[in-house]
């Protein structure tokens, strides 16, 4: 007998291809006469293929034990049930070929199936409903934006203009040269508020950094002098 070997995807499918390449039905008989072609096939197999290896070794030592049944007289009870349950392993691995067989047939046909299709697009539309009309549309926002309370009037807020640092040098500079010595206070006469007599006294030191004033103090509560440098 010729044995075609091809790549397996497991232990029960090399088995069951070995019996029905006989067409033989599956028994223990059966199963016990393709042991010598099962394990040509276990010859052929690469070492480094150990998982898989591992599975088919275990099929082929059921297989073994079946062919020495055959051969010797008597077994013990539990040994004729486990050779039993690899003919009911192989059967019930037939039943799940044979159904993929027949699902796959049905997904080939494809005058049989039937597809979604997708649903054609509408185009979105405004259709005033009955009765309505843009001048009632109107009247209703009209109404709506006269319930919208005003909105609250802010107070009004003058805000002065304060002078400068530039400006307050500048004025300086002209006192000085009109007058070779002035008080502070005349300096600052014109001063409206805090912040300009800050800026004012600010203004008289950087004069005096710039060396173009003195300053003069006659005891401690005195009347500060500037005098032109």
């Amino acid at each position: 007998m010729d044995l075609t070997l091809k790549q397996f995807t497991g232990p029960f499918d090399l088995l069951l291809s070995l019996v029905e390449q006989q067409e033989l039905k599956i028994t223990e008989i059966t199963l016990s006469e393709v042991t010598e072609q099962y394990l040509l096939h276990l010859d052929s197999m690469e070492e480094d293929q150990a998982e898989e290896l591992a599975d088919f070794l275990v099929v082929a030592a059921k297989l073994l034990y079946l062919k020495s049944k055959r051969l010797l007289p008597e077994f013990l009870p539990e040994e004729e049930e486990d050779t039993d349950g690899l003919e009911a392993q192989l059967k019930l691995y037939k039943q799940f070929v044979d159904a993929s067989k027949g699902i796959d047939q049905l997904w080939q046909n494809k005058s049989i199936s039937a597809f979604r299709h997708e649903p054609p697009r509408v185009a979105e539309t405004f259709v005033l409903p009955p009765g309505l009309t843009l001048e009632k549309l109107e009247q209703s926002m009209v109404h709506l934006v006269s319930r919208i309370a005003p909105p609250k009037q802010l107070p009004k807020t003058h805000i002065d203009r304060g002078i400068s640092l530039k400006e307050r040098i500048d004025r300086i500079r002209t006192l000085l040269k009109q007058k070779k010595q002035f008080r502070f206070s005349d300096a600052l006469e014109d001063a409206h508020n805090k912040t300009e007599i800050i800026i004012g006294f600010l203004a008289i030191l950087e004069l005096v950094k710039q060396q173009s004033l003195r300053l003069d103090q006659d005891g401690t509560y005195g009347d500060i002098m500037i005098t032109r440098t």
